[in-house]
């Protein structure tokens, strides 16, 4: 049986293509993306919380250093402190807010005194009293009305009393830094003045 010659041109396009195809197959680990293509990608873990004020504020703060990150909220809280002070202190003078919050105030009182009064009945008369005849239907309507006090009371603050917070707050929060700080320092001389009227009655005493 003859050998054919390794320098045959049939035998060496052969082994030519049995190299490449060698050469071009890969290992499913060659297949895997390098590492150093997902090291440009960096992964910030923020709070959903966190994310939406950023992005209400139009800010990002993953750039920024840990420090960096610290003194910025920190200054944040600070501003977020000054515009609840203020808000409140314009609530205050504003007539319409104290004016619903007294009937808010009516609502829950109300419903305060009916479930005190229960109490008071089962006190008095005992259970078994309170249980039997006219007392339980007297107990039963101090419940009901005790509840229905303070439900009403919660509806009339979401529906009456919130839309003007909401709106003074919102009007607050896009005031300049200087008109902000011409309400607080209002509110700081009305507190000295009382102050002062209330040291001068006890000089008087």
């Amino acid at each position: 049986m003859s050998t054919r010659s390794a320098q045959n041109k049939r035998n060496q396009e052969k082994l030519q293509g049995t190299s490449r195809q060698g050469m071009a197959r890969k290992s499913a680990s060659s297949a895997k993306p390098a590492r150093a293509a997902a090291s440009s990608v960096r992964v910030v873990h923020t709070s959903g919380k966190a994310k939406r004020a950023e992005i209400e504020r139009g800010e990002d703060l993953s750039n920024l250093s840990k420090e960096e990150k610290k003194a910025r909220k920190a200054e944040l809280r600070r501003q977020e402190d000054r515009v609840y002070t203020a808000t409140n202190i314009v609530l205050k003078e504003n007539e319409d807010y104290r004016r619903l919050r007294r009937i808010w105030w009516a609502f829950l009182i109300a419903g305060i005194v009916a479930l005190v009064a229960t109490w008071v009945l089962l006190a008095m008369f005992g259970q078994e009293s309170v249980e039997s005849g006219p007392m339980r239907t007297t107990q039963l309507v101090l419940i009901v009305a005790a509840y229905a006090f303070i439900i009403i009371g919660f509806i009339f603050d979401f529906v009456k009393i919130r839309p003007i917070r909401n709106e003074i707050r919102a009007s607050v929060s896009s005031m300049s830094d200087a008109r902000i700080d011409d309400i607080l320092r209002r509110e700081a001389e009305a507190a000295r003045a009382k102050e002062a009227e209330k040291a001068a009655s006890k000089k008087k005493k």
